[in-house]
């Protein structure tokens, strides 16, 4: 059914719903405008237009607790710190949710990987020409977590015998950054990235090619965001959502060969 997500189109479509999964929301890093219209305002409208008794599954971000997690590993207890206006509408939008349904279930999602997934072309192209950085130091570890097994927590969190409402970490293993650009040039068949570049720099030239995409009102290459989380160290447990959405994320090292055969393939 089409909807203009107004209030009164919802109230509409959604006036007899039990079960609702909402993954709408923008992750446009660059208009926190378009971030609070997206991600707060929409929820806002959602949930007053769905019965009480209707279950809400909420597709949030580990974003939340900032880069710099203050406990390793972090999950569903561990304390919030919001670096970022994304992080900061997700957040917002999870209490709006809480708030107004005793029966939802937030999922706080690792950053997602697998086929489809088109942003991450620019990287494996990099790593096969021979021109990819590692960033800082490279040690840090990175918090993944492939598409597929995304949709079958998702389809977990429906169950609402097993899965009971509140909030659930999911999210794959973390490898250090530079394990992770190694696997992938080893399925590329080339010589993994030894070149290092500071942090400080990296997140300059994401300035730039920020500035420069405003300018020419096109999508950066990159974002300070997005190099701030290839570079940050952080670590989760999805011991909860194992538990009770049958969530199992593959082998970390299997994803990243299913996209380069994708990759390869282009």
């Amino acid at each position: 059914m089409l909807t203009d997500f107004s209030e009164s189109s919802l109230k509409g479509i959604l006036k007899d719903a039990t079960t609702i999964v909402h993954l709408a929301g923008s992750m446009n890093f660059l208009d926190p405008n378009e971030l609070k219209a997206a991600n707060v305002e929409l929820t806002r409208r959602i949930v007053s237009t769905t019965p009480k008794s209707a279950r809400i599954v909420f597709a949030s971000s580990i974003s939340v607790y900032g880069k710099l997690i203050r406990v390793v590993p972090a999950d569903e207890n561990s304390p919030t710190n919001l670096d970022s206006p994304y992080a900061a509408t997700k957040l917002e939008a999870e209490k709006i949710i809480l708030d107004s349904n005793t029966n939802s279930i937030i999922l706080r999602i690792g950053t997602i990987y697998g086929p489809g997934f088109s942003d991450y072309n620019m990287i494996l192209s990099q790593i096969k020409n021979g021109s990819m950085k590692i960033i800082g130091h490279g040690q840090n570890r990175v918090p993944f977590v492939h598409v597929m097994d995304v949709a079958k927590s998702i389809k977990g969190a429906l169950d609402e015998k097993n899965a009971k409402p509140g909030v659930y970490v999911v999210c794959g293993e973390s490898l250090k950054q530079q394990e992770l650009l190694s696997i992938a040039a080893e399925f590329l068949g080339v010589s993994a990235p030894a070149d290092f570049v500071p942090l400080d720099f990296a997140l300059m030239f994401a300035q730039f090619e920020q500035s420069k995409a405003m300018l020419s009102k096109t999508k950066p290459k990159v974002t300070t965001e997005h190099i701030l989380i290839l570079a940050s160290d952080r670590v989760f447990n999805s011991d909860k959502a194992k538990k009770s959405l049958g969530f199992n994320p593959r082998p970390l090292k299997d994803g990243i060969k299913e996209m380069v055969e994708e990759f390869v393939q282009l």
